[in-house]
């Protein structure tokens, strides 16, 4: 037995292990906050928040979801105006429909809203509907930027026209028709207090002669109901009166023939008169043993 051994049995058993010490790590030094970047983020935050207010009391509307049905109706009214003036050049025949809301539209999932629109009928001669309609989009004022396009064929044609505050004018016909039906329309707004969503016909009061005479080569009676729009520059009214419920035979021709010797004759068929006498659009039709009546008195060009 070694020496050493012989020290560690000496000591009663065997010798330990080496014991080490090691330092605890540094703490790290804490960063300094800089006071400056927390400054420039809350005074950017203060700016976003004020142009966000600032703009929705101030910037127009981006979406029609933005303007509810209320403040669309003055722009359709102007619109139907601007249509009427320019769709009544001579040898066509005009028809201004009444105001209609549309409640079944949604302007989300779970928001109900409403269209209103209105309809100006223009009734031409064959093959004139083409023309007619892009001498329409011409006579529409600059800022509506109406466009007229058409197929490859050229057998259909479509116009386009922003009213603004998102109310359009529209209409789309084929080569061959002798009716273009142009809408002014809001498309789906949001619903507002005060708007009647059923009207109640209003009474005609003032009729043209060539109203009553249609209504009187029919066997009179009915009760006639009138539309009316302003004309640009409001300087006069366009008005359409109508009589429903009328006695109709089964041809127009015999009956109207004899009031139209001086007037522009537009359409004539069994079930269907169209037209002119002077300023004055007259339009009959008739199915089913019931005649209708209207006139229209336009704007003057």
């Amino acid at each position: 037995m070694t020496l050493g051994r012989a020290a560690a049995c000496e000591h009663g058993g065997v010798s330990s292990p080496p014991q080490f010490a090691f330092a605890p790590p540094p703490v790290p030094e804490r960063p300094r906050r800089r006071w400056w970047v927390v400054g420039i983020v809350a005074a950017w935050a203060v700016v976003l928040v004020g142009a966000s207010v600032w703009s929705v009391r101030n910037d127009p509307p981006t979406v029609p979801e933005q303007r509810d049905i209320a403040a669309a109706l003055p722009v359709v009214q102007r619109a139907s105006g601007f249509v009427v003036a320019a769709a009544g050049g001579p040898g066509q025949v005009l028809e201004i429909g009444a105001l209609t809301f549309d409640r079944d539209c949604a302007l989300t999932p779970v928001r109900d809203g409403v269209e209103a629109a209105r309809d100006v009928v223009v009734r031409v001669k064959d093959n004139e509907a083409p023309e007619v309609l892009e001498a329409i989009g011409a006579g529409l004022p600059g800022d509506y930027h109406a466009a007229v396009e058409h197929n490859l064929d050229q057998t259909r044609f479509s116009l386009r026209a922003d009213a603004g505050e998102f109310v359009g004018v529209d209409a789309s016909i084929r080569e061959a028709d002798t009716t273009i039906r142009l809408r002014v329309s809001t498309g789906c707004r949001p619903l507002a207090d005060g708007v009647d969503y059923a009207p109640a016909p209003t009474p005609a009061g003032q009729e043209p002669d060539a109203f009553r005479d249609a209504v009187a080569a029919l066997g009179g009676g009915g009760s006639a109901t009138v539309t009316e729009v302003s004309c640009p520059g409001a300087a006069a009214t366009a008005r359409t009166v109508v009589a429903e419920g009328l006695k109709a035979p089964a041809d127009l021709g015999p009956v109207l023939r004899q009031l139209t010797g001086a007037a522009v004759v537009v359409r004539a068929e069994a079930g269907e008169w169209a037209y002119r006498v002077g300023d004055v659009s007259v339009v009959v039709t008739g199915a089913e043993g019931a005649a209708r009546v209207s006139a229209t008195t336009g704007c003057a060009q």
